[in-house]
């Protein structure tokens, strides 16, 4: 088994993306302006990123192995993702997500289905695809499988960054051996409730990792590492869609990680990358280039 840059554990799923003119009346019947079907989830859009800028990946979750599983698994490999180590279940339904968004205010509504596959189990991984990672990178989704490969990566000198969305049981265990918390808004004024913004990341950081980063949607994103606090502005762009930035943003960061950069840099490489995939209809896209992201960034 080669070694790979980038371990992802997480969940998966299919995304179809619908683009109307205006949201149908109940009753009525609209023409769709865009479809697409991709495959999705925080952890698999952030390693496609990274496969498409370059970065050596390989991912571990389950899905079934229905029509939705194996669409998802052979998206991942068509982007050289290892898939190896994925486990699939016999005769269960895979997750899927519908968005149907509106053109011209925006607007998104999902429906989504968690499926029926079972939750992965310590016993059914082998953590060795972890020897010689640079990064893992997990979300908080299976939480036993993560958190034991967090203190597998710790003691190896391997940096763990949570991508951290909701509150999920065992959280707070996997934030207190996160190197790199990058959080949506909402999980950080949950988790560290305060006036502002800079106290929140002053809180987090306190609770475990060395560097936080908020993602504030079209407001942009902040991080706090010691006491360098970094404010990066969106990227200015025209917007198609926004579907799935926040994970092209992670996945944008922690290219930037692979590489050495500051706190700083991978910010602005995260901003950068996100807002081009925000140029497409969906998220992968719209996945920049190296060299574009290096040229816009």
């Amino acid at each position: 088994m080669d070694k790979r840059e980038v371990l992802g554990i997480g969940g998966a799923h299919v995304e179809q993306l619908a683009l109307v003119d205006r949201y149908p009346e109940p009753g009525s019947r609209a023409e769709m302006a865009g479809y697409t079907m991709q495959w999705g989830g925080p952890i698999v859009t952030a390693l496609s990123t990274l496969a498409n800028l370059g970065s050596s990946c390989r991912l571990l979750g389950k899905l079934g192995d229905d029509v939705f599983g194996r669409f998802v698994l052979r998206g991942c490999a068509e982007f050289d993702i290892d898939i190896e180590s994925f486990v699939t279940q016999k005769g269960r339904v895979s997750p899927c997500r519908i968005v149907v968004a509106e053109h011209a205010t925006r607007r998104r509504s999902s429906l989504t289905s968690a499926g029926n596959v079972d939750p992965l189990g310590l016993d059914e991984v082998d953590l060795s695809a972890l020897d010689g990672a640079k990064l893992l990178l997990v979300d908080g989704l299976h939480g036993d499988v993560q958190l034991a490969a967090a203190e597998r990566a710790r003691a190896a000198g391997t940096r763990v960054v949570l991508d951290a969305r909701e509150i999920r049981e065992g959280m707070g265990e996997l934030m207190a051996i996160s190197d790199v918390l990058i959080a949506t808004e909402r999980f950080a004024s949950e988790v560290a409730p305060r006036g502002e913004i800079e106290d929140s990341l002053i809180e987090l950081c306190r609770m475990g990792p060395e560097m936080v980063v908020v993602k504030q949607g079209k407001e942009g994103s902040i991080g706090l590492q010691g006491e360098m606090l970094v404010r990066q502005p969106p990227l200015k762009v025209e917007v198609v869609d926004t579907t799935g930035a926040g994970d092209v943003f992670v996945g944008g960061y922690c290219y930037g990680l692979c590489a050495g950069a500051s706190l700083e840099r991978c910010i602005q490489l995260a901003s950068a990358a996100a807002g081009l995939s925000c140029k497409e209809f969906g998220p992968l896209g719209g996945l920049p280039s190296r060299d574009e992201l290096e040229r816009i960034a």
